[in-house]
């Protein structure tokens, strides 16, 4: 009887510590972890085109992302749609493509600030008449504080 008195104190004592390893939090995936770093409203702080200064032409840009791979941009001209999706490209966390098939490095991320590249060579509908800027792209941005 005591033998038996003695076990159930024994795992009754055990049973806490168990609950508490139990109830750990599990850590973000790596793609989560930069999905988060990316989650943000980011404004332009400077923007090249083939190696040209054209951050006048995007005056007011923002772009904004979301945890859901979702994207807004204001003043995004030609290179960047108004809104829309992303993924990443397969095992590389610093290439994502957008729903409009272009594909952006993520050449730098912290906290305060962002750079991506990426190349964009469709200019739309140009039997229409629509016009566009073409090239290497290289947006550097800041994160927006409220």
């Amino acid at each position: 009887m005591k033998a038996y008195l003695a076990k159930t104190i024994f795992f009754i004592s055990l049973l806490p510590i168990l609950i508490l390893c139990g109830c750990k939090k599990d850590s973000p995936s790596p793609e989560q972890k930069r999905i988060n770093e990316l989650t943000a409203s980011w404004i332009v702080s400077s923007v090249e085109n083939d190696g040209t200064d054209v951050t006048s032409e995007f005056a007011g840009f923002t772009l904004t992302v979301t945890g859901e791979k979702t994207y807004s941009t204001v003043n995004g001209g030609n290179p960047w749609p108004a809104s829309g999706t992303f993924d990443f490209v397969e095992g590389n966390l610093d290439l994502i493509i957008r729903d409009d098939d272009v594909e952006v490095t993520i050449d730098a991320v912290s906290e305060t600030t962002l750079s991506l590249s990426f190349r964009k060579t469709n200019i739309g509908n140009q039997a229409a008449g629509i016009q566009g800027v073409t090239g290497q792209f290289t947006f550097n941005l800041t994160r927006k504080t409220n």
